[in-house]
């Protein structure tokens, strides 16, 4: 998860996995930026966003007024409106052009949600905004072409590729247990699914179009690891 540019962290109320985050949090960022829930681990860990925001539909008061006491900015909005909090909290990170946000919480849980953020990924992409969503099993990013990226191995996971929203083309992928060379991934196609790591890092290279990388087995992963390291184009 090399950053370059303004780093957000962004922290929801889905599935965590406390390690990755206290890692991230320890490397350091540009701003901290809680949604809705999201601020319980966060004031739990001992660490205070500079912004909170949501329907507060899951955050217990006694947190919200917590964090507003001690200096976080609060935008509240109407539990009936035509957008998730992590879409009015990518908007926030958008207009302020953050180059790379770590979400944290934004997969598993409810399918429609994990759904609709892998879909703010790609908007986010086509703006120049990189995400990287993490959960408490799976961590995802998108590549749009022409771009590369390493995924660091460790015990007991492995990773896939998929076409998203469409045609992904020429995938090259080195290191790993299943090599590709300048192929062509259809939507549908399930030739990407579950690769498995060698003794070292994997390289993912995409040339068009845009490329699910996903990595699973998040519960074997110990603190302090990096998972992703996107390469200079």
């Amino acid at each position: 998860m090399q950053a370059t540019g303004k780093k957000a962290i962004l922290v929801g109320g889905g599935p965590i996995h406390l390690g990755l985050l206290r890692t991230a949090l320890a490397a350091g960022y540009d701003l901290l930026l809680a949604v809705d829930g999201g601020g319980k681990p966060l004031a739990d860990l001992g660490y205070q966003p500079q912004l909170l925001l949501g329907d507060f539909d899951s955050l217990p008061p006694s947190y919200q007024e917590a964090l507003a006491k001690r200096g976080t900015q609060v935008l509240r909005y109407a539990q009936e409106k035509n957008w998730t909090d992590l879409e009015l909290a990518c908007g926030q990170l958008a207009a302020q052009q953050y180059q790379t946000v770590l979400v944290f919480g934004a997969l598993g849980g409810r399918l429609d949600h994990t759904l609709a953020n892998l879909s703010l990924m790609y908007r986010m992409a086509q703006g120049g905004t990189a995400l990287v969503l993490i959960g408490d099993e799976q961590a995802a990013t998108l590549l749009t072409g022409p771009e590369s990226i390493r995924i660091f191995p460790f015990p007991g996971g492995h990773f896939s590729l998929l076409p998203y929203p469409s045609t992904a083309q020429g995938v090259s992928i080195r290191g790993a247990k299943y090599p590709l060379d300048k192929v062509t991934l259809e939507l549908g196609s399930t030739r990407g699914i579950h690769n498995e790591f060698l003794s070292g890092p994997a390289e993912v290279e995409l040339e068009a179009g845009s490329l699910l990388v996903i990595v699973e087995g998040l519960r074997h992963c110990p603190a302090g690891r990096t998972l992703f390291q996107r390469l200079p184009r």
